[in-house]
C-alpha cells in the first residue's frame, strides 16, 4: 500500500502515532512525507513528535537526494534529588520549612569560565522543571547508484540545529564527501568530513566553552575486494580547531574479512580508531536529563581493535561472536549535578543538607580502556519466525573513577516474532543490563539490574486494518534508567493501523 497510519493509546495516558505518505511516487522520483509521535503525560511526562519530508531523484548512474526533518521534545525533570547521606529530599519542602533562604553552590564546572555559579535553595528548588528541544536537521546530496562501475562517490551537505527552551542553542552544519576508484584490479579512495559548530545563548554564564569550533577528518584508503576476501588499509586523521590552537588526533583504518567457506564461515578483525564528534544534539539524545548548559567534550579513541567469526551452520541460522578492545582518551560519565551549603547562616542548615545532589546531570572525564566479548545469534524464516539473541561482557579499567559509572558489566536482549497464522503474530522483547553504579559526591550508589519484559500481538482482518496491543514492563520492575529516574511499570497499549 501507499500509505500508512498507526494509532495507539495506553495507562499513563502513553500515546503513539504514526504516519507515512508518498507524496510522489514515480520510477524515478519519490517525494515521502512521515509524522511520527510517542509520548507520556503522566508523572514521568515525555513526549516525541517529528516530522520528515525525503527526495529521491534517480538517473542512469546517480541520483540526487535531500530532505527536512523537525522534531519536537517535551519532558518533566521527574527524578529524585538527594541529601549529603544520599536519601531522597524534596526541593520545594526543604525550601518551604527553611526560614532564611541559604545559598548553595556548584562543586564541579569545567569550561573556558569555571567560576561556580552559586544559587538561593527557592532558586534551585524552583528551576524549570519541564524542558523542551527543538530539532531541526536539511541535507542534500548527490551520489552514485550502488552498481556504478569505476568511480563512486557521495557528496551531502547537513544542517542540524538544537536548542533547549532552557539552555543553549547549536548550530552544526556537516560536509561529507566520499570518492573511490579502480586501481589495479582493487580500489583506492578518500573520504572527507568537515564539521563546523557555533553555539549561543540567552543567559551568558551557561556559555561555559568556546561559542564556534571544528573538526575536519581525512580517511585515504586502499581497497581490496575478491570473492574469498575483502581488506581494507587506510588512515584517519582528525583536527579540532579551537580559538588559537589545534589538536591532531591521527588513527589506523583497517580491516580485512576472510571468507573461510562463503556460505558457512567467515573471519573478521581490524585496528582503527576516532574522534568523535560529540555534539548536543547527540548527546542529549542520550541523556535528555542533562544539565541544559552543558557541551560534553569529543571523544578521543586512538585504539580500537576487533575481532570475530561469523558461523551460518545451517539454513536461515548466524551466528556472530567478537572481542573488541578501546583505548579512550576522555570517556565521559554522568553523574548528578552537587551543590555546596556556601557556608552562611549556617545554623539553619541541618548537616544532612549541607549538600544537595540535583535531578539534573553533569559528567566528567577520564582515561579509560573498555574491553567488550559479545555474540550474536539469529533465526529467520520470513513470515513463520524471526529469532535475534545478542549478549555481551564489559569490562571498563577507569583510570581516575571508582567505576565506569553508570556502565553494565552484562547485557542481554532477546528479541522474537512469531506468526501463528497469517493474519496473527505474537512478538516477545526481553532485555536487561548487569547491577550498575551510580556516583553521587563520593559515594558509589548501587542501582538494580534492568530487567525488561515486553510482549505484543497483531491481527490483520483485511489487507488494511490491523489491530495490535503490547503490554510492557511485564515484571513491574522499577528499575532506573539513570539515578533517580524510575522507568514507567507495567503498562499496556492498545491500537489499530491502517494501510491505503
Amino acid at each position: 500500500k501507499g500509505g500508512f497510519a498507526r494509532l495507539g493509546l495506553g495507562n499513563y495516558l502513553n500515546t503513539l502515532a504514526d504516519f507515512a505518505y508518498p507524496l510522489i511516487k514515480k520510477t524515478d522520483t519519490r517525494l515521502d512525507f512521515s509524522l511520527n509521535h510517542l509520548g507520556t503525560f503522566g508523572d514521568k511526562t515525555h513526549s516525541t513528535t517529528n516530522a520528515a519530508l525525503a527526495f529521491d531523484k534517480y538517473f542512469k548512474t546517480f541520483n540526487l537526494y535531500a530532505g527536512l526533518n523537525a522534531g519536537h521534545e517535551y519532558f518533566k525533570y521527574y527524578g529524585n534529588s538527594f541529601n549529603a547521606n544520599g536519601g531522597m529530599v524534596n526541593m520545594d519542602s526543604l525550601a518551604a520549612k527553611t526560614p532564611v533562604n541559604p545559598s548553595y553552590t556548584e562543586t564541579h564546572r569545567e569550561g573556558l569560565s569555571s567560576l561556580a555559579r552559586s544559587q538561593r535553595l527557592n532558586d534551585l528548588a524552583n528551576d524549570s522543571t519541564l524542558q523542551t528541544f527543538w530539532r531541526v536537521n536539511a541535507y542534500a546530496g548527490i551520489r552514485s547508484l550502488a552498481l556504478t562501475k569505476g568511480v563512486q562517490y557521495n557528496a551531502e551537505i547537513q544542517y542540524k540545529s538544537f536548542s533547549a527552551h532552557n539552555g543553549i542553542k547549536e548550530n552544526h552544519f556537516r560536509t561529507v564527501g566520499q570518492i573511490n576508484m579502480d586501481y589495479n584490479d582493487n580500489r583506492v579512495g578518500l573520504d572527507v568530513e568537515l564539521n563546523n559548530i557555533t553555539y549561543s545563548t540567552k543567559q551568558a554564564d551557561y556559555l561555559n566553552f568556546y561559542d564556534a569550533y571544528a573538526v575536519y577528518t581525512l580517511n585515504p584508503y586502499y581497497k581490496i575486494e575478491t570473492d574469498d576476501y575483502n581488506v581494507r588499509l587506510g588512515v584517519r586523521s582528525s583536527f579540532t580547531f579551537v580559538p588559537g590552537s589545534v589538536a591532531v588526533h591521527p588513527s589506523l583504518d583497517v580491516n580485512a574479512e576472510w571468507k573461510v567457506a562463503p556460505e558457512y564461515l567467515s573471519l573478521y578483525g581490524g585496528i582503527t580508531g576516532e574522534q568523535a564528534v560529540n555534539t548536543q544534539n547527540k548527546i542529549f539524545d542520550e541523556n535528555r536529563f542533562l544539565s541544559p548548559d552543558i557541551r560534553v567534550k569529543d571523544t578521543s579513541t586512538p585504539i580500537d581493535f576487533f575481532a570475530g567469526i561469523k558461523l551460518k551452520p545451517i539454513y536461515n541460522l548466524l551466528f556472530d561472536a567478537y572481542v573488541d578492545y578501546s583505548a579512550i582518551d576522555n570517556q565521559y560519565f554522568f553523574f548528578n549535578k552537587e551543590y555546596d551549603f556556601s557556608g552562611f547562616n549556617s545554623s539553619t542548615i541541618a548537616s544532612q543538607y549541607a549538600t544537595l545532589y540535583s535531578n539534573k546531570f553533569d559528567v566528567l572525564y577520564s582515561k579509560a580502556t573498555h574491553l567488550k566479548i559479545g555474540m550474536r545469534a539469529n533465526y529467520n524464516i520470513r513470515r513463520v519466525v524471526n529469532v535475534e539473541l545478542k549478549g555481551a561482557y564489559n569490562e571498563w579499567n577507569v583510570t581516575s573513577e571508582q567505576y565506569a559509572w553508570n556502565k553494565p558489566k552484562w547485557e542481554a536482549n532477546l528479541n522474537t516474532d512469531v506468526y501463528l497464522t497469517h493474519d496473527l503474530s505474537i512478538s516477545a522483547n526481553l532485555f536487561y543490563e548487569g547491577e550498575r553504579y551510580a556516583k553521587l559526591g563520593t559515594m558509589a550508589m548501587r542501582m538494580r539490574p534492568k530487567v525488561d519484559i515486553n510482549l505484543g500481538a497483531s491481527y490483520s482482518t483485511n489487507s488494511w486494518f490491523t489491530a495490535f496491543a503490547k503490554i510492557n514492563n511485564l515484571i513491574n520492575n522499577p528499575y532506573e534508567m539513570y539515578y533517580g529516574y524510575q522507568v514507567q511499570g507495567i503498562n499496556a497499549l492498545v491500537g489499530v493501523t491502517f494501510s491505503f
